[in-house]
């Protein structure tokens, strides 16, 4: 096995399972509401905090729960995931006048400036201008603005807010399953 994998259940899709099965990851998938220190108490390489519907805001034991695991082992969130960190990290989030729905969404990687066109189904996104000092902001939708991926490397935690678990490519997104086993890895190799 290459890294044991925590995964918080807020509505997950088989598929990211899956994903994460393929890179060899040993995964144990526990409820939303699970304390942080059970989770913690498994001793995992990582922690993963899934998709799931609606407003982050209305799991707030969620937002707790992460606070308490930031910085202690690598943490990846997806979607509903992605708002939850940038809730937990101290940002707030807001409602999209539309939504972002559908499988065309461009998104920019700003690092490498590689535009992948990404599966999306939201309606909230995370408000950049109340990140703390230190969050990078990794990917932006090129259709509105919206921060969709951050990192926090001095806390190894990193977030996109697309599915790239949908394939809209072969694999085109699969650099983020591979970024966050990297990261995993590192964390267990240095333990």
């Amino acid at each position: 096995r290459t890294a044991s994998l925590v995964t918080y259940d807020f509505g997950i899709k088989t598929n990211i399972l899956r994903r994460f099965a393929s890179f060899g990851c040993e995964i144990t998938v526990v409820p939303a509401a699970t304390p942080a220190e059970e989770v913690l108490a498994m001793n995992p390489d990582g922690v993963f905090l899934s998709n799931g519907p609606g407003d982050p805001s209305a799991v707030p034991y969620a937002v707790e729960n992460t606070k308490e695991i930031i910085g202690k082992v690598p943490l990846f969130g997806i979607c509903m995931g992605h708002q939850v960190l940038g809730q937990a990290m101290g940002s707030s989030t807001f409602k999209l006048p539309f939504g972002h729905h559908g499988g065309n969404h461009p998104v920019r990687h700003n690092e490498t400036g590689r535009v992948d066109i990404c599966a999306h189904n939201h309606n909230y996104a995370v408000d950049p201008e109340a990140l703390p000092k230190g969050v990078e902001v990794t990917h932006i939708n090129l259709n509105d603005g919206t921060v969709s991926g951050m990192r926090w490397a001095d806390k190894m935690a990193m977030s996109i807010q697309y599915h790239p678990e949908s394939s809209p490519g072969p694999h085109d997104a699969d650099v983020e399953f591979e970024e966050f086993v990297r990261l995993m890895k590192e964390h267990k190799a240095s333990q």
